[in-house]
């Protein structure tokens, strides 16, 4: 049987938790200190309730759930006959939804240890069922990669819905060398890849640029006079370029996290219809750069920060064919009232 314990925040988690906490949760975050600064910037009017679960023989957390709780704003969706009772019904002001979503929406509303998964999961629905038998919860999002058989037991339910999208999962490192993984590619995607690094570097001359640290930016601006630095000064870790004529056509900005993971955000720069490094340069170089280092096991690519939603089937293929698998995430949506869609 698994014990909970529940915090409003996660300054309030006992630090002993952290390291336990960084490895469920190494597909998310860097590191538990960037979690919290992602916290302490989220909106003004949304707050955390975190459980952590904890096996009968275990004093480090096996698992964890998050659901985030939205004040919803009635004078934006009440009719005017019904703002007229605001003024006696306080309980309006207090309507908010609660989306149960873990961390960045790789895992759905909870992470366990591969162990504890099945007993994690029956654990979690009484949370929920607790959650939702509260006045104030108007709606309610639950996430999941699972197929979802819960639904709120309110009286009535006005809206309900179900949507559904792929989201990228990390990439496993299988390889001692980059060489090696493009031999285990099929040989059509191998091709491809070389012929795509043969005319970045023969026929549109573009270099190759890795800078790891923020100091090592200073020969950056010897390079290209014109990068803006400063527009990138608070990205901490490393910058790999793509470089021509002086000009930085494109970078990626990583960080490598002590669970092995390297996180990497792709920021092109090309005009739109004009680029001359391809999509799948951006990819590879991230590759290169994680057989590079002996201790990166996983690479995630980021979007704004964030793990990418893929948007589209080719979007899919397109990362698929380089080796990243994707999940399947479904979010079931609920009101209980009328004026909430």
């Amino acid at each position: 049987m698994l014990l909970t314990q529940k915090f409003h925040s996660l300054q309030e988690i006992d630090p002993e938790f952290i390291p336990a906490l960084e490895m469920l949760m190494h597909e998310h975050w860097i590191n538990f200190a960037a979690w919290k600064e992602a916290e302490a910037q989220g909106p003004s009017d949304t707050t955390f309730i975190y459980w952590l679960f904890f096996g009968p023989t275990q004093n480090s957390p096996i698992g964890m759930a998050q659901v985030s709780l939205k004040k919803i704003n009635t004078d934006t969706i009440l009719p005017w006959w019904r703002k007229i009772t605001k003024m006696v019904d306080k309980k309006l002001d207090q309507w908010k939804i609660a989306h149960w979503q873990l961390g960045m929406g790789l895992d759905g509303a909870a992470v366990f240890d591969q162990r504890f998964a099945r007993s994690g999961q029956e654990k979690l629905l009484p949370l929920i069922k607790e959650l939702e038998a509260r006045d104030d919860i108007m709606a309610m999002s639950l996430s999941s990669p699972l197929p979802i058989s819960h639904r709120p037991a309110w009286n009535d339910i006005h809206h309900e819905a179900v949507h559904s999208w792929q989201v990228l999962r990390p990439w496993e490192r299988q390889h001692k060398s980059y060489q090696d993984y493009l031999l285990s590619l099929p040989a059509e995607v191998a091709k491809k890849i070389q012929q795509s690094w043969k005319r970045l570097h023969k026929d549109v001359l573009v270099t190759l640029g890795d800078f790891p640290t923020i100091e090592a930016r200073q020969e950056l601006l010897t390079q290209a006079p014109q990068f803006d630095a400063a527009m990138y000064a608070s990205l901490v870790g490393g910058l790999l370029t793509f470089q021509k004529n002086g000009q930085v056509l494109g970078l990626l900005h990583y960080q490598e996290s002590q669970q092995g993971v390297l996180f990497v955000e792709p920021m092109p720069l090309e005009p739109q219809g004009a680029e001359l490094v391809s999509d799948g340069c951006y990819v590879q170089y991230a590759l290169l750069k994680a057989h590079e280092l002996p201790s990166v096991r996983k690479v995630v690519i980021l979007r704004q920060q964030m793990p990418l939603r893929l948007n589209t089937p080719e979007e899919s293929d397109f990362f698929k064919e380089h080796g990243f698998p994707s999940r399947q995430i479904n979010e079931h949506d609920w009101s209980r009232s009328a004026f909430i869609k």
